[in-house]
């Protein structure tokens, strides 16, 4: 890759303050937000009561160095790397980096998704807006931040999308997973869709914020200690659930400049999916009340590459069978400054994943791309470069 070619990341995460609910939010849900414990071990966030997950942030690019199967999964928030909290200096790190402007996702918020009360649910989420609205107002050309949207009451995630757009957040995230039998083909959605489209807000579906991951008891199921590994090796199995029940149902066909993207999925399993799904449309019986699409030349595939877009991390498989699905539907992520981030060799990286594609396609993939969804101004990044 030239060494010249500037970088956004599609895929970028602050590390949640303690304090980020406890100081937004008052009355009867104070007790019950998102809150720190300081443990033996380190730090753990609970919500609810219930223990999620401890600090990321902390271990940023160690695993270029040392083993990563002997990394931390627990640390103290005054281990946290201060590039994840604080926007001038995240903007420095990620400018060594080469990367000049970020998407940015949560962390400990991603589990606000599976909080399975909807109050606590959308109350928690509304505080995590108001933050990273702030944390991108620092520098709004370089950072562009994605709102957390509560689909449980459509109305209500209607005025929070609005509430959100208006504050100057770029995008917003819904579950990869919605609840059992409120899968994204059910007409409930549609309002929300049209909003979308109204107020030009990309949606994305980022790994782990499944709405459905609950016990039988009601209480989530967060805590980082007890994955399992098919959490890891499994992750695209939602989101090829969640957005086939869209493409299926027609949302893309009623709602045409509708934005859907996968975000930390990686890309490789596209090309099956998309025949499967082609196939499952062309050549099998029809069931029930499958949906036909208008277009009788139209096929899944093509709402696929007409709607939607993909951000991966370093999956070179997928870049290679890029053909089957559309350069145009890529766009690369850093995940700084998780454990698994490029950071601090992205560069490096993303010339190896991207060694066998044309410059062209490589600046589609790694600027050009996520620069159109999100109106990033590339001239201006540049000039201040």
């Amino acid at each position: 890759m030239n060494p010249n070619t500037m970088m956004i990341s599609s895929d970028s995460h602050i590390i949640e303050p303690p304090d980020l609910w406890t100081e937004r939010v008052t009355g009867p849900m104070a007790e019950r937000v998102p809150q720190v414990r300081r443990e033996p071990g380190g730090d753990w966030w609970y919500i609810d009561g219930q223990r999620s997950m401890s600090f990321l942030g902390f271990q940023t690019g160690n695993r270029f160095d040392q083993d990563p199967t002997k990394l931390r999964i627990e640390a103290s928030f005054d281990e946290v790397r201060p590039g994840a909290y604080d926007p001038a200096k995240f903007i420095a790190d990620n400018l060594t980096d080469g990367v000049a402007a970020s998407v940015i996702y949560p962390s400990e918020a991603l589990l606000a998704y599976s909080i399975p009360d909807p109050e606590l649910c959308s109350v928690t989420m509304a505080a995590y807006n108001d933050f990273i609205a702030e944390f991108c107002a620092h520098d709004p050309m370089r950072l562009k931040g994605i709102a957390l949207i509560n689909l449980d009451d459509i109305e209500e995630a209607v005025a929070e999308l609005t509430r959100c757009r208006n504050m100057g957040l770029a995008g917003a995230m819904v579950s990869v997973m919605p609840p059992a039998g409120q899968g994204y083909d059910q007409p409930r959605y549609e309002p929300f869709w049209s909003a979308a489209v109204d107020l030009d807000v990309p949606l994305s579906m980022h790994v782990a914020t499944g709405r459905a991951l609950t016990s039988a008891s009601g209480q989530g199921k967060n805590d980082v200690r007890v994955v399992t590994e098919a959490a890891f090796y499994l992750q695209d199995h939602f989101v090829r659930k969640s957005l086939g029940e869209m493409i299926f149902s027609g949302v893309f066909e009623r709602h045409p400049d509708l934005r859907v993207g996968s975000v930390e999925h990686e890309v490789g399993w596209i090309p099956f999916w998309l025949f499967q799904m082609d196939y499952c449309y062309t050549d099998r019986p029809l069931r029930g009340d499958w949906h036909r699409f208008t277009d009788p030349d139209a096929r899944p595939s093509h709402f696929f590459s007409s709607n939607c877009f993909v951000s991966f991390q370093e999956d070179a498989v997928g870049v290679r069978v890029r053909d089957t699905f559309g350069t145009h539907t890529l766009m690369w992520g850093s995940d700084y400054p998780h454990t698994e981030s490029t950071f601090p060799r992205s560069r490096e990286v993303v010339a190896e994943t991207l060694a066998d594609v044309p410059d062209v396609e490589q600046q589609m993939i790694v600027r050009d791309n996520c620069a159109a969804l999100y109106d990033f101004d590339v001239s201006r990044l540049a000039a201040d470069s």
